[in-house]
């Protein structure tokens, strides 16, 4: 039998990748086997490395934890969810994989305690006389994060019960309809329950341009700008919100739409 349990990291925020990363390194029976901010990239790394123990973020952009684990072949490693939102924790335990969650900021010993669950649950007993902080090691300096949202191929956004993937370069527009958004695709209309907001964030900021409260636009579908008028490509007229409309402005002095 191993006598160290190996853990993956997947989070979009430095903080938790140190903080978690620390904790860590001070109990001599486990071992960071590897992390990443991206889940698209940790849903390659994790059924490569096979890591005992996962450390998961419940919030992430382009895809939750909770579709994360849906999308995540079996069999799953154990899995601690990591969440700021309490309220998020009951989703969680649908699934069989998931052991605890830890409340953001954590502290060393709620970790503890969630490490000595998975540890009981994969009937796996420490080396060392009891699971006491270990005087704290070297770490590797972790590069500081990339934008994530520049650099991946896709995302998924769900529809009714689907899950559908949908590429940045397939959006027209997105409209905001109170908590729905609807989605203007090159191929077709999806309709999801989400804010503006969050889909803001979700998309790459150099090719895409909030226009008002209501409208977002990729950069490259935009045909031309008349006044406060924007037309798409397909036709789409939409006026330039008086807030936004300086912003659209630096967009078009520095020539990257």
């Amino acid at each position: 039998m191993n006598h160290v349990l190996s853990c993956y990291l997947l989070d979009d925020e430095s903080p938790a990748h140190i903080i978690l990363s620390k904790y860590i390194s001070r109990l001599p029976y486990l071992t960071l086997a590897g992390q990443s901010y991206d889940p698209f990239e940790g849903l390659d790394q994790i059924q490569t490395l096979k890591p005992d123990i996962l450390f998961l973020d419940v919030e992430m952009p382009f895809m939750t934890g909770v579709e994360f684990l849906k999308a995540l072949p079996q069999p799953h490693p154990v899995v601690v969810m990591v969440t700021a939102s309490p309220q998020f924790a009951a989703d969680t335990y649908n699934f069989d994989a998931v052991t605890h969650y830890l409340l953001k900021p954590v502290g060393f010993d709620k970790f503890l305690e969630a490490v000595n669950r998975v540890t009981k649950r994969l009937g796996f007993t420490p080396s060392t006389t009891g699971p006491l902080p270990q005087p704290e090691r070297k770490l590797t300096p972790i590069p500081p994060a990339v934008d994530s949202r520049e650099t991946v191929p896709y995302f998924l956004i769900k529809e009714d019960k689907k899950l559908i993937r949908v590429a940045p370069e397939d959006i027209v527009f997105a409209e905001g309809m109170k908590d729905y958004i609807k989605l203007h695709l090159t191929t077709r209309v999806l309709i999801t329950h989400m804010t503006m907001s969050k889909l803001e964030d979700m998309l790459p900021p150099s090719q895409f341009l909030r226009i008002n409260r209501s409208y977002l636009i990729r950069r490259q579908a935009i045909k031309e700008i008349d006044g406060n008028t924007i037309t798409t490509l397909d036709g789409k007229q939409v006026t330039i919100g008086v807030t936004y409309r300086d912003r659209v402005m630096d967009a078009l002095k520095q020539n990257i739409l």
